[in-house]
């Protein structure tokens, strides 16, 4: 008897603690959403449970995000995740220095001791320190490196048996263009020629990819991240990841190690660098790479080789999955859309280069400038089928969202849905879900003294209805990459590397596909995939072969 009282006190006293220790959490379902909120969390705790895969999540939040109010709060133990999804909320989360970190759950990820995933003042530093290494400067210089690699894309695209408007599986493109975009990374972050753009027989590119694959198995699933339990619980999974792991990891420190000792050898000989973290010299190809930027750092103290190393690393992998991802959708989109979109995109292009076409032509920045509607296609694929669907951001302590009454706890997460904010008719219009780069573009004709008349007819005003959506279209409603406190260090990096490419790839060949963009199955997988991706073919048609009237 005296047990069971015993063991009703203990239950009673533990219930009292656990309920002082969520109070924050109720206060924060109550102000957002009053008793519905309350009510509705069984079942947000039974649809959270039953779709905890990366294959699934993605689809049952588009599927119904529509049924509960939002933003919406959810209870999980002494945390509350709140689920964000329209542009005011994100500029609020995004320029929060509350919300600067990123979760525990993102410590899923493999390669994740970089900037991409430091916190507070280290994040702070870091970022600091590495911001030289992306300035203006640097990022255009990059452009020689862009062309060179662009061009021997092309080839290997050309010497494919099965062009001629034979149908290519989307995954024999992808790896074939994913090759070019880490041959680019590693030339521009570590000065290491590959040769990946002709082969990957160490399954570098391939290996990358599986890596990310199971970090978001880690995100969704963050026990996995305990790695006694990821080796119980899935064995083979676990082994496929150390096995991934530990061929990249020796990948970037073989080459980082190279690199710095090449390098303190030419600051021995009295060819370093000296003090400064950027020189505008052409000739100077060594002092202008990732690496190369930040080596002072570690001969000044403020890093380690094995921080440089990790830098490296983060970066390579950041930047060749997302860039490849995005020229992947928008050949997708520029695919599914093969009639008016390729013929202004050509006809742009032909205006601004050189007649005849031809795809092997230098690409700079001068040139990326005057071509406006293929500013409007990328900005298109990239809302349409945004490369990073979600992000999630980690509470340091109590805060009030913006516009409303509604304190954030410390210790939530934030849940920031691009993907379906992005796809909203709210702020896009009825046709959120269509591709349509017109939207994109501004009501004024082109100022470009030498655009032909063809070309200025070709981009109509927009109609009053599109000139007042656009006016009160938030400025967050559109994000391409991170914005806010925690911005994308290499923003420009990508942008240019994905337009350079499809410049060459749109003057090389013309895309096809019986595919439709509506019979896109999503995954989140940190990145924007594909379930049925065996199902998307595309016809690659080589322009010298077609007769073609640009």
């Amino acid at each position: 008897m005296h047990l069971y009282v015993a063991m009703w006190i203990c239950g009673t006293l533990l219930a009292l603690l656990l309920g002082w220790q969520q109070r924050k959490c109720w206060r924060l379902i109550w102000q957002l959403n009053g008793w519905r909120g309350v009510a509705q969390q069984p079942i947000l705790w039974f649809l959270l449970c039953i779709n905890l895969h990366p294959n699934s999540i993605l689809d049952r939040v588009t599927q119904l995000r529509v049924y509960f109010k939002r933003p919406l709060a959810i209870l999980i133990g002494t945390r509350v995740l709140v689920y964000i999804d329209d542009p005011a909320g994100m500029e609020c989360i995004l320029n929060a220095p509350e919300c600067l970190d990123k979760t525990f759950m993102q410590e899923g990820f493999f390669a994740r001791r970089g900037l991409l995933h430091a916190r507070g003042q280290k994040w702070k530093l870091r970022r600091k320190q590495l911001n030289p290494a992306f300035s203006h400067n640097i990022v255009t210089s990059f452009f020689d490196v862009f062309n060179a690699v662009g061009n021997q894309m092309i080839e290997q695209f050309s010497q494919q048996p099965d062009l001629n408007g034979n149908a290519v599986k989307f995954t024999d493109a992808e790896d074939m263009l994913s090759r070019a975009v880490l041959e680019v990374s590693c030339l521009t972050i570590m000065g290491t020629p590959t040769n990946f753009t002709q082969t990957d027989d160490a399954h570098i590119a391939t290996s990358y990819k599986r890596l990310l694959e199971i970090s978001a198995i880690r995100v969704v699933k963050p026990w996995l991240q305990i790695d006694m339990l990821h080796r119980l619980l899935a064995p083979q999974l676990y082994a496929e990841a150390e096995k991934c792991n530990e061929l990249l990891v020796d990948f970037v420190a073989n080459i980082v190690q190279t690199k710095h000792r090449n390098w303190q050898l030419r600051n021995a000989n009295g060819n370093g660098e000296g003090n400064g973290m950027e020189t505008s010299s052409s000739s100077h190809w060594q002092r202008r790479i990732f690496i190369e930027q930040i080596f002072q750092l570690a001969a000044n103290g403020e890093l380690t080789l094995q921080e440089i190393e990790d830098e490296a690393q983060s970066m390579v992998l950041v930047s060749f999955e997302t860039v490849s991802n995005s020229i992947m959708t928008a050949l997708l989109c520029l695919a599914t859309n093969k009639g008016e979109c390729q013929r202004r995109l050509r006809k742009e292009i032909g205006r601004v280069f050189p007649q005849p076409a031809n795809p092997e032509a230098y690409v700079g920045l001068e040139q990326l400038q005057q071509l406006r509607y293929l500013d409007a296609f990328v900005n298109e694929s990239l809302r349409l089928l945004a490369t990073v669907p979600m992000n999630l951001r980690h509470v340091s302590r109590d805060f009030q969202l913006a516009g409303r009454k509604a304190i954030v706890p410390r210790n939530s997460i934030i849940v920031l849905d691009t993907f379906n904010m992005q796809r909203d008719e709210d702020w896009w219009g009825e046709n959120a879900k269509e591709f349509d780069p017109q939207r994109f573009l501004d009501h004024e004709q082109p100022d470009d003294s030498t655009a032909d008349n063809d070309v200025r007819t070709e981009m109509p005003l927009k109609t009053k209805s599109n000139q007042q959506q656009q006016k009160r279209r938030h400025s967050y409603s559109f994000l391409p990459f991170s914005k806010g406190l925690r911005s994308c260090i290499g923003r420009r990096y990508g942008f240019f590397i994905m337009k350079v490419f499809l410049v060459k790839l749109i003057t090389a060949f013309e895309f096809d596909s019986d595919f439709q963009l509506e019979q896109l199955q999503f995954v989140e997988n940190i990145s924007l995939k594909f379930n049925n991706v065996n199902d998307i073919f595309i016809q690659i048609q080589p322009i010298q072969n077609k007769k073609t009237n640009l």
